[in-house]
């Protein structure tokens, strides 16, 4: 079995009323994420993560059926709305004038093999007035789909960078953003809300982390010393990510919801930078 990571309900949750809720879902081969509020009083309900094993991730599908399986928030739940977005690697920021639908795959051919097992999709940006490409196998999405139903393609950086977009613009600021989820760290520079950079990293170590961390500052023409550092994901403190991001860079903050939704007591120890990408999905 992988490894549930939180898993927090509050008491105030009432299953009869699911249809007053949303349900948002973040998922990759190695990780499931999810969080419930309640739309009317936009109140959060629920937060839960689970890490895949190397067994698991080997048969992705099979997995997720378990997990949706024995969750009962989960199995036969009807959401008045659900947001499924997907978080992989494998993708591409396509300026708009550039982009043609018609053949999305090769935005990606310069990154990977895409296989004939694999499925290309691609969503409209209108923050930074681009096409987020992206792919994942093909039997993924279907599994996503039995269990959640077909929503609009959607990827967890799209989220991110209209958030962050947001963010430098209303405070005609330059930052640095990064997100961390399991083994993949998305890095976006922004100044007065125009993007200036955009990459996605798989790290494997704390130093590797810092090395891209510092990329991201260096391609922006951005000082560690002077410019702020917005974090948000699984990232502690305590953590040796944390820790080796603080020993770079002068202004570190926690990124926070524009509307954030109110937390019951069950969440008070739980910093909301740890859903912040949940959060950002529309």
């Amino acid at each position: 079995m992988g490894i549930s990571n939180y898993d927090i309900t509050a008491t105030s949750l009432r299953t009869e009323r699911t249809q007053d809720y949303e349900l948002s879902i973040l998922t990759g081969v190695d990780s499931f994420a999810y969080i419930i509020r309640d739309r009317t009083a936009n109140r959060l309900l629920a937060y839960r993560s689970y890490d895949f094993d190397p067994q698991e991730q080997a048969d992705w599908p099979a997995a997720l059926a378990r997990l949706v399986h024995t969750d009962a928030l989960l199995h036969g739940a009807a959401y008045g709305k659900t947001v499924v977005a997907w978080d992989t690697p494998v993708m591409a920021l396509v300026p708009r004038p550039l982009f043609s639908p018609d053949h999305p795959v090769a935005y990606l051919e310069h990154l990977t093999v895409i296989g004939l097992d694999d499925e290309v999709r691609h969503e409209a940006l209108q923050a930074v007035g681009s096409e987020l490409v992206f792919s994942a196998r093909r039997e993924q999405f279907d599994a996503l789909g039995d269990h959640f139903g077909e929503g609009r393609p959607q990827h967890v950086a799209g989220g991110l960078l209209t958030a962050w977009a947001a963010r430098s613009r209303r405070l005609g600021q330059s930052s640095v953003s990064c997100a961390v989820r399991g083994p993949r760290m998305f890095l976006a520079g922004h100044r007065n809300g125009a993007l200036e950079y955009f990459n996605c990293f798989s790290y494997t170590n704390a130093q590797d982390s810092v090395y891209y961390l510092l990329l991201a500052f260096e391609q922006c023409g951005f000082s560690p010393a002077r410019t702020p550092l917005y974090l948000s994901g699984e990232l502690i403190t305590s953590g040796e990510v944390y820790h080796q991001f603080y020993r770079y860079v002068e202004d570190i903050r926690f990124s926070t919801y524009a509307t954030p939704p109110a937390t019951p007591p069950e969440f008070e120890a739980l910093p909301p930078h740890l859903y912040f990408d949940l959060l950002c999905l529309r």
